[in-house]
């Protein structure tokens, strides 16, 4: 019994383990930045950048954030962690086309202002919109040439169904072991049974093929997640500075040597990437950290421009995790607080 349970259950359970492993780093599609970016490039937006590196989960709140950021909305949250997020238009704003989109999928016709819509009708309508706002945003990146129109499939319909397929012949020898008494050979179906499982759960369902021309895109990403992540003062000494239109002074200082406001406002602009790379947390305490040792002299440089990081900490906080932000928000206002219903009353802003 024992030799057939390694045979017919033991060696393609982790065979096709095996593959789903192979199929997930395929999946991957890793790049190697060339140098540390400092700056996002100029024509990117943070939906099209979530989904060049399959953070998909993370866009819409990424892209929320990120308009609180550019001082387009505000972010407000309530008292308790369970409150709704208020989000409220800063007067004079002006929308994109795709910003307009991600507020009119996060404040659709079946949104309600209560809280919240975790497990009810509107969260699943708010689920939909969503996906048609990181579809559309897909096609548009198939447009420019960076991904393939069509999903890669077959290797996870392939091995799911296979997995499927060890499981019953796995039943099978579980039944028979068990009546047998043969430990050894229960042991050896359990463990694959195991395999088979983790099969099911390593194995990606589909993924987005990146074509040549998303490289430079993807390792430009790559690099700026690597400054996002060695973003200290002893490791940031040794690497170039950072240069381009959004920074106020160009000399060839490191950040953490250049103007305390021009580093933060660089570090604060990176805050919606950070999102996106799964590092908000300790980016957010850095711009604190950034924050509290700008001088009184720098404060008044800033003017009253809202200190937007402690409110999408606050934010965070309410919804419990960035993934849950989107589904945390309640109203959308303009500056006066008076509801806004739907895209129409946006663009007449």
């Amino acid at each position: 019994m024992l030799t057939a349970v390694l045979i017919l259950a033991i060696l393609p359970a982790f065979l096709i383990l095996g593959l789903g492993l192979v199929a997930r780093t395929v999946a991957a599609q890793r790049l190697k930045p060339r140098v540390v970016q400092y700056t996002p490039e100029r024509d990117s937006t943070v939906l099209r950048d979530a989904l060049l590196v399959d953070a998909d989960r993370r866009a819409a709140s990424a892209a929320l954030i990120d308009l609180a950021v550019k001082r387009k909305v505000r972010l407000l949250a309530g008292e308790g962690k369970r409150e709704p997020i208020g989000v409220e238009l800063v007067q004079g704003a002006v929308l994109t086309a795709e910003e307009t989109a991600l507020l009119e999928a996060l404040f659709g016709p079946e949104h309600t202002s209560t809280r919240v819509r975790r497990f009810s009708a509107d969260r699943r309508a708010l689920a939909g919109r969503l996906k048609s706002l990181l579809l559309n945003t897909e096609h548009a990146l198939a447009r420019d040439g960076l991904v393939a129109e069509r999903r890669v499939t077959w290797p996870g319909v392939t091995l799911t169904v296979f997995a499927y397929l060890g499981m019953l012949v796995e039943a099978l020898f579980l039944v028979f072991t068990i009546v047998s008494g043969e430990w050894g050979s229960l042991i050896a179906t359990l463990v694959a049974i195991a395999a088979t499982i983790a099969t099911i759960f390593v194995t990606p369902s589909s993924w987005r093929r990146f074509l040549p021309a998303a490289d430079a895109r993807r390792e430009h990403l790559a690099g700026l997640r690597q400054y996002i992540e060695l973003a200290e003062a002893d490791r940031l000494r040794v690497l170039q500075s950072p240069s381009g239109a959004d920074l106020r002074t160009t000399d060839a200082a490191a950040p953490e040597q250049s103007d305390p406001v021009t580093r933060f406002h660089l570090h604060e602009r990176l805050l919606p990437h950070a999102v996106i790379f799964g590092l908000e947390r300790d980016w957010i305490a850095k711009l604190k950290l950034e924050h509290a040792e700008l001088d009184q002299t720098n404060l008044d440089t800033l003017g009253d421009l809202v200190d937007v990081t402690a409110e999408i900490a606050a934010a965070i906080h309410a919804a419990g995790s960035v993934v849950e932000l989107t589904s945390a928000v309640g109203d959308l206002a303009d500056g006066t607080g008076t509801a806004i219903g739907g895209v129409f009353e946006l663009f007449n802003l």
